[in-house]
């Protein structure tokens, strides 16, 4: 091979790449159309001191202005669709490189799919874009890491360059709700019996690889792990019972981690929930009236808890108009 031959395959390589690399970032800015955490780049740095991941029983429960309006703790939901353990996990690790917090909230479902398959946990951390903590997955998926530097292996359906590819931004409510996805409906009354019914003698499998990885990374830094299991109606879709709740809370009984399970009759009865009018009608997700009261129970758990300094603190970017403008949108959606 000569040298211009050798020079000429070398930039077609390299012009190959820039084209799959451009189209993969096309693709990743087409998915903001389904919500996203663009906005989290928007917090000023240091000003987050809770974050919530978890799957969509996270971003549905856990209400980041709702806190902050009742107890003066800024938060930000992390959750995204489908989230696994290794999603959330690095989610975790780059919400630290731009706040101090102090608590991690964790929706425990999320540690059932460690970690799911590569098409999910793509679209799981597209917000943060192709950076560092994005490239861990390529560790993680060796055989297909190609898919993990060019996703657009992966995101090839039905992405297209619209007026939305360079726009800054898609969602102008994103603001509003700081990853908070609000949900009206409500599972009716034939649900009321509670999902974990006190079996003690139940047992499930769990495998907790990203969990352990969470849970040293928060033991290095100072951060509160806490284990949370929204509120389900039935387990038509999810799945939670008694097996998994003991399996989860002998782990957390082993590393002294608080697990609040909202499907025992203690947090049920401590929050004041009902399945019937608290779950939507989806049966495994939160609707508004069920994460209003579950935000305001974490609120009150996080500022009594000893060992944990939260503080409550006059934030500017949520002030009195995003406040309003929170409300306009719990408004409108309760009214569909």
């Amino acid at each position: 091979m000569s040298k211009r031959q050798f020079l000429s395959g070398v930039t077609f390589l390299l012009l190959a790449a820039a084209v799959l690399w451009g189209c993969s970032e096309i693709a990743f800015r087409n998915l903001r159309v389904y919500g996203g955490h663009e906005g989290f780049y928007d917090c000023a740095p240091g000003t987050v001191d809770v974050v919530f991941i978890g799957g969509s029983m996270s971003y549905a429960a856990f209400s980041p202005v709702e806190l902050y309006e009742k107890h003066g703790i800024s938060s930000y939901n992390l959750g995204t669709s489908n989230q696994s353990m290794l999603a959330g996990y690095i989610w975790a690790l780059e919400a630290g490189e731009y706040h101090d917090y102090k608590a991690v909230v964790v929706e425990a479902l999320a540690v059932s799919m460690s970690h799911g398959e590569i098409a999910s946990d793509i679209r799981s951390l597209y917000s943060m874009g192709i950076n560092h903590n994005y490239l861990k997955l390529a560790g993680v998926y060796k055989r297909n890491f190609y898919k993990v530097l060019f996703p657009i292996f992966v995101l090839h359906d039905g992405w297209e360059i619209n007026e939305i590819t360079f726009k800054q931004r898609v969602n102008e409510d994103s603001r509003y709700l700081r990853g908070y996805i609000p949900i009206a409906s409500e599972a009716g009354e034939k649900y009321r019996v509670p999902l974990v019914q006190g079996d003690k003698s139940a047992t499930a499998y769990l495998k907790f690889p990203y969990l352990d990885r969470l849970r040293e990374y928060c033991d290095e830094n100072g951060i509160q792990l806490i284990l949370v299991k929204t509120l389900m109606a039935s387990n038509e879709v999810n799945y939670w019972d008694d097996g998994l709740h003991n399996r989860l809370q002998e782990y957390a009984d082993e590393y002294g981690i608080p697990f609040l399970d909202f499907n025992t009759a203690e947090y049920m009865e401590a929050a004041g929930l009902d399945i019937a009018t608290d779950v939507a009608e989806d049966l495994r997700h939160m609707n508004v009236s069920g994460a209003g009261k579950v935000t305001d129970y974490m609120g009150k758990y996080l500022l009594q808890m000893d060992n944990l300094q939260i503080r409550q603190f006059e934030n500017p970017q949520i002030g009195s108009d995003v406040i309003e403008g929170y409300h306009r949108i719990i408004d409108e959606v309760s009214s569909r």
